[in-house]
């Protein structure tokens, strides 16, 4: 009896009990930080999985709405004033009577007959760093102006029947300018070749963009814990109330106002191409491409941001505990954004600038 006392008294006994009493409760508690640790890991995962799958989804759209303000504004311009007036200011037209000593380039004629958009001063372009391009059609024509209302979000119906001009019969009689069937030929071909181009994008930003299959194959290589058919099925079916829709504007007749000078006269003449009874081009001519009017008020929305929740699997864990009854889920705001206040830089005054922005 003595010697159990001492036993007890001894401090190392004493450290020892409580040590060994302890060991299962460090187990569990390790166990716990073990399994929580999974649980994070696989929230991260999916979360990241989320993150990138929303981007790259909102990215196509980004993409499509860019490609068209390009062709609506930035093509055209860029094209006309290298090909249509290749050497600068150095071949000039002067008007006849020449009050104001105004001299106008086959460039400047081109943009002032309303042919193409364009900014307004001669010597400006768009910049990267310009926050709007502000390209557009001329709309101060001295003639009746058929185009009238298009520098608008919501155009009015066009009438394909009757004649769009590519030279003001104002400009042409002022400055004398003579049949020039080059520039009437580069005029369509341009135009036909951003017609092709429209047409082609849309029909593969629509193709890719059904069913929201970029989001959910990003979510299935980034995840990579459920089946193709399945794998963000539930966050993908948001997207499809946001897919693009642009509308665009085709012409079937154009018409070039000039002056022979042969005839030693000067009556303004006339030559009318009807591209739909010729059949040429496919019987009609792009001009721009507009948001529909529906989709505005998506890319208000799109502005803000819009939320995706993707539910996912969590593994079994080591206390049998049914994690599913909580029904684990991520989440994320996805946002495009562009630099107009309603967030429509297609059409008027198309701007690229497009971006895809996440919000945790």
């Amino acid at each position: 009896m003595f010697l159990g006392f001492k036993l007890i008294k001894n401090k190392r006994a004493q450290i020892v009990l409580p040590a060994i009493l302890l060991i299962p409760t460090i187990l569990l508690v390790i166990y716990l930080l073990f399994e929580t640790a999974k649980v994070s890991r696989e929230k991260i995962r999916h979360q990241f999985a989320l993150d990138t799958s929303a981007f790259v989804e909102l990215t196509n759209t980004s993409q499509y709405l860019n490609a068209v303000a390009y062709t609506n504004g930035a093509f055209p311009f860029r094209l006309f004033a290298e090909n249509l007036d290749p050497a600068g200011k150095e071949k000039m037209f002067g008007p006849k009577d020449n009050p104001n000593n105004k001299t106008l380039t086959l460039y400047d004629l081109f943009y002032q007959g309303g042919a193409f958009p364009a900014m307004d001063a001669y010597d400006s372009e768009p910049k990267r760093t310009d926050t709007i391009w502000e390209l557009d059609f001329f709309d101060e024509m001295e003639d009746e102006n058929p185009r009238e209302g298009w520098n608008t979000a919501n155009p009015p119906n066009i009438d394909d029947s009757k004649p769009y001009p590519i030279m003001s019969k104002t400009l042409a009689e002022a400055y004398a300018i003579g049949w020039n069937p080059e520039a009437v030929k580069l005029y369509v071909l341009i135009y036909y070749f951003i017609s092709r181009i429209y047409e082609d994008q849309k029909s593969v930003y629509l193709k890719v963009s059904k069913g929201g299959e970029f989001f959910r194959k990003g979510y299935y290589l980034n995840a990579g814990d459920c089946k193709l058919s399945e794998c963000g099925k539930q966050g993908a079916k948001i997207f499809k109330d946001y897919i693009a829709k642009t509308s665009p504007v085709y012409v079937k007749i154009i018409e070039f106002y000039y002056v022979n000078p042969e005839d030693y006269s000067d009556e303004t003449k006339t030559i009318t191409l009807n591209l739909e009874e010729e059949n040429m081009f496919d019987g009609k001519l792009f001009q721009y491409a507009y948001v529909d009017r529906g989709y505005i008020n998506k890319l208000r929305k799109l502005y803000k941001g819009i939320d995706i929740n993707q539910p996912f699997n969590l593994p079994s864990n080591y206390f049998n505990v049914n994690l599913k009854k909580y029904k684990p889920h991520n989440h994320v705001r996805a946002s495009l954004q562009c630099t107009k206040e309603d967030n429509n830089c297609v059409w008027p005054n198309p701007t690229p600038k497009y971006q895809v922005r996440i919000f945790p």
